[in-house]
């Protein structure tokens, strides 16, 4: 087992090994992506002649998107202020330096589309309403804004009619239900999806005639999967996998349309006839998440990302028609030796199989068993996937091994089985970590008695939640910005998460028995194990207050408590010098707690 001291340079070097993600093609061929070789996410380019990257914004702070032109070799990417959310807009032109399209540091843009012609974007702004997104037109030439409608809670503008006369409106009413609503510049407003019931209609791409779009559906269906459809018609499934439909992408001729399938965490591509939806390829590339597609405007290429527990985020191309991808461009090689995770499945208390991954450390197992933490993902309607994380891969050279598993509630895995810790039933979820730790406890390669639990945000409640509820089987506990009361959470989030979040959580007025008594504050003279806490100082999100109360609350019972904070940091840790400090206070936390005093 590593010293802290190998610590340090073995998550030097995973820090220093930058990723590339988010590609975005512009019109003449260029490709742009982001890195953060620099020590954060920034717009980095691929020329169109093959030549070799090169970087085009310079920033302390992450830019969270970039989307290159439909008509010329320019971009649009977003960032914010120390991690505030309130993203703002920038013109990047093929040449020069980037130019600000919106100046409100107090709004919250949400990128939506360019407009056919590429004169004008399309983004949601709660610049009215802090709680609401209304849909927003803003011309790249001069800056200005015109306000298309107002909304009520958040929206998003995925795109455009193909003739540019409107823009198509997004809205999320609840986690598992979205409609599509067509917007014209007068406000006039039509609905794109009627229908019954709570289902999905995401991702929209609408044909060239205008006849119709493509769109992600699951309409009558457990997963999200490949459909057409008619302006207030009904979707017609052209590709309906068990399993959901993550990414969808039109070709340039929209004879194509490149799709992500989601395999039990696992992400491949598939290419498929836009009018039939069969599968024309299925080509190879290496197992792991794709995050974003994007078509080269000749139609000869795809572009994605592709990230994997043994590496962080790399570009890579496929030609249609050949057996497999290709590695586009590769910032550095990752270090060596890497642990990688499996699939595995473990019993819990109703007699469901759960899924998860389960990651090794080097070598085999010392006496007694390896220790172990448990890492839980945040949502609570998201996926734990087999990502690149190198502060996972540094808990694994501890000599501790790692488990992920995605406990009721997650995302992946059909309708039902998210909804299986809604409201009142959501303990259970908290029920299926004790049946992960009982299944561990019961393979001898490894410590029952030196079991731990990480987890982040919604992750962060579930750990708290977990050492409330269970406090007899957890040895030490690692809580990022993680929810400790419910009614102060509500009063101190941003309002523009307050109607989403209620219809996920419960409703702050009407349910407040409920929330209060999900609440791990109330209980934490029930904790027993160490515990770590790390804070952005600027989370809209969960702000510092969570944090705070319930490091009061161990403090006065004297229970061991080590607290982090990041006053330019927000809903996680993105600056690579913050990365650094937090992961190393987690490992030397882990250390002191997990791993048996002769190592």
């Amino acid at each position: 087992m590593s010293t802290m001291t190998d610590t340090e340079t073995r998550l030097d070097a995973l820090l220093a090994a930058p990723a590339a993600s988010g590609p975005s093609y512009a019109a003449d061929g260029r490709l742009y992506f982001l890195s953060d070789a620099g020590g954060s996410a920034q717009v980095w380019e691929l020329p169109a002649d093959g030549g070799p990257a090169r970087p085009r914004s310079e920033h302390r702070d992450a830019v969270s998107f970039v989307a290159g032109s439909p008509t010329d070799g320019g971009a649009v990417f977003g960032r914010d202020q120390a991690g505030d959310e309130r993203i703002q807009f920038y013109h990047l032109p093929a040449e020069g330096a980037p130019r600000a399209l919106t100046a409100d540091p107090k709004t919250i843009h949400t990128w939506g589309a360019f407009s056919p012609d590429g004169t004008r974007l399309a983004c949601t702004a709660n610049s009215r309403n802090p709680a609401h997104a209304d849909p927003c037109v803003i011309e790249i030439a001069t800056g200005a804004v015109t306000s298309l409608l107002e909304v009520e809670g958040p929206h998003e503008l995925p795109g455009w009619y193909p003739d540019g006369s409107a823009v198509i409106l997004s809205t999320a009413p609840r986690t598992f239900e979205s409609h599509l609503i067509g917007v014209d510049a007068t406000g006039r407003a039509t609905d794109l999806t009627p229908h019954e019931g709570d289902w999905r209609h995401m991702n929209p791409r609408w044909r060239r005639d205008g006849q119709g779009f493509w769109l992600l559906c699951d309409q009558g269906s457990e997963f999200l999967g490949v459909a057409f459809q008619q302006p207030g018609g009904k979707p017609r499934f052209l590709f309906a996998p068990d399993a959901d439909v993550e990414k969808l992408e039109v070709s340039p001729d929209q004879k194509r349309l490149a799709v992500v399938v989601n395999q039990d965490g696992y992400f491949r591509l598939h290419v498929l006839d836009a009018e039939t939806g069969a599968v024309l390829d299925a080509p190879q590339h290496p197992a792991g998440v794709i995050t974003k597609l994007t078509w080269h405007p000749d139609g000869k290429a795809l572009a994605f990302d592709l990230a994997c527990p043994t590496r962080p985020s790399t570009l890579w191309r496929y030609r249609p028609g050949e057996a497999a991808a290709e590695l586009l461009f590769a910032a550095s090689e990752p270090p060596a030796a890497l642990r990688d995770w499996q699939l595995v499945s473990f019993p819990t208390f109703d007699g469901r199989d759960l899924p998860g991954f389960l990651a090794l450390p080097e070598g085999t197992a010392p006496a007694g068993g390896w220790p172990v933490l448990v890492w839980v993902h945040g949502g609570p309607a998201m996926q734990a996937l087999p990502n690149w994380r190198p502060d996972l891969q540094m808990v694994l050279s501890l000599g501790i091994a790692v488990l992920v598993p995605n406990v009721r509630g997650s995302t992946g895995y059909g309708r039902a089985y998210a909804a299986l810790d809604d409201r009142e039933l959501r303990l259970d979820s908290v029920r299926d970590l004790a049946a992960a730790h009982a299944w561990l406890s019961g393979q001898e390669q490894f410590d029952s008695k030196r079991i731990g639990i990480m987890g982040q945000s919604y992750g962060g409640w579930m750990v708290l939640a977990s050492v409330t509820e269970y406090p007899e089987l957890w040895a030490a506990g690692v809580d990022y910005y993680g929810i400790a009361r419910w009614k102060t959470f509500f009063e101190r989030t941003g309002p523009w998460r307050v109607g989403h979040r209620a219809a996920e959580y419960g409703d702050p007025v009407q349910d407040v028995e409920l929330l209060e008594r999900l609440s791990p504050l109330h209980k934490a003279e029930d904790i027993r194990c160490p515990m770590l806490v790390a804070q952005g100082m600027t989370d809209p999100r969960v702000p510092p207050h969570e944090s705070e109360q319930i490091v009061q609350a161990l403090k006065r019972r004297n229970v061991p408590v080590e607290y982090l904070t990041f006053p330019d940091e927000g809903h996680g840790f993105l600056k690579r010098d913050n990365r650094r400090r937090v992961y190393l206070g987690v490992a030397s936390f882990l250390a002191q707690h997990l791993r048996p005093a002769q190592a």
